[in-house]
């Protein structure tokens, strides 16, 4: 039995912006329609993603919207999805459903009524911050101080709850992380995501999640997306990787490789960890630059699915895993 899949993230609005007609087979891209079909996904997330160096952010985003939106139209095998019941739709239909995130806080400008009309964009997933800290929010890669959530922070997260817009935690600093489990502790409760991000107890990667993490979020009834980065993924991949970094070398080969079994490997810790309602996919696929063997990007999928059934998944947790936890998080966002 062949599970539909949800991914929570992508960067493939990139490949878009840059001309490419991900409508047909590309090369050297991770995500476009014939390898969503191929690998059964019934939803994609396409993250609108703003860089923390540009002065023009919330623009950006609305360009980077503009060009999901576009794509979602543009073919009948394509459809946009907002709602829990249109999720649905598409995961009983054989279309494919586009969803539009916004990846890095910076995009409203430190404006509440940005961050409205960037609901109004049907944006359902904000990742609250990205490499760099931002006034309001610390990342987990910025330079300084660990400042966490500030006031206006906190105002974020209650507008966020009263808008629909799911926090993303992934890049978030351990205090920022704390800080949005605390504040949502305190409204109506809802679950909080962390749509890209693996475990810290396989990969000391500083965007991982440590156990402690991976429980708040299955407390909140929330979930985290494994993501597909081989540093994220693989300690002595992520050794050699940031070593090489730190030299200044952006584009370094390695030698070490790391086996396409290690996404399974994070799937099985935290299911162990936070449980099996806490587990989804979020493979930041055409937002990393190096995958672990045989792993080639939505085509991969079925064999990620067969992975799991060797060892011994039952059919509704691999359900849970690849769909069913995220229609629930979003019903209850609805």
């Amino acid at each position: 039995m062949a599970h539909k899949i949800i991914d929570l993230h992508c960067d493939s609005v990139c490949s878009i912006m840059e001309g490419k007609d991900i409508r047909g087979a590309v090369k050297d891209v991770h995500v476009d329609l014939p390898r969503l079909r191929d690998g059964n996904v019934a939803l994609q997330v396409f993250a609108a993603y703003v860089s923390p160096e540009t002065d023009k952010a919330f623009s950006r985003a609305c360009e980077r919207l503009d060009a999901i939106d576009a794509f979602a139209a543009s073919d009948e095998r394509l459809t946009p999805v907002e709602t829990a019941a249109e999720l649905r739709e598409v995961l009983a239909g054989q279309k494919t459903g586009v969803m539009a995130a916004v990846e890095n806080g910076l995009a409203i400008e430190n404006s509440l009524e940005k961050l409205e009309k960037l609901r109004r964009r049907k944006v359902r997933i904000l990742t609250l911050v990205h490499s760099k800290h931002l006034p309001w929010i610390a990342s987990c890669t910025g330079l300084g101080e660990d400042r966490g959530l500030s006031d206006f922070g906190l105002q974020v997260i209650d507008a966020m709850n009263d808008l629909g817009i799911i926090p993303d935690v992934s890049h978030a600093s351990e205090s920022a992380f704390w800080g949005v489990i605390n504040r949502m502790k305190n409204r109506p409760k809802k679950p909080v995501i962390a749509s890209h991000s693996c475990a810290y107890s396989l990969c000391a990667a500083a965007r991982n999640l440590k156990d402690d993490q991976l429980k708040a979020l299955a407390d909140s009834g929330g979930l985290v997306g494994v993501n597909f980065f081989s540093a994220f993924l693989y300690e002595p991949f992520r050794l050699v990787f940031e070593k090489e970094g730190k030299n200044g070398n952006e584009n370094p080969v390695i030698s070490v490789k790391a086996p396409k079994s290690i996404i399974a490997d994070h799937i099985d810790y935290m299911v162990k960890v936070a449980g099996e309602d806490c587990v989804a996919i979020g493979s930041d696929f055409d937002g990393v630059s190096i995958l672990p063997e045989g792993v080639t990007g939505s085509d991969f999928f079925p064999v990620l699915e067969a992975e799991l059934r060797s060892r011994g998944y039952s059919e509704k947790r691999i359900e849970k895993i690849f769909n069913a936890n995220f229609v629930r998080v979003l019903e209850e966002w609805d």
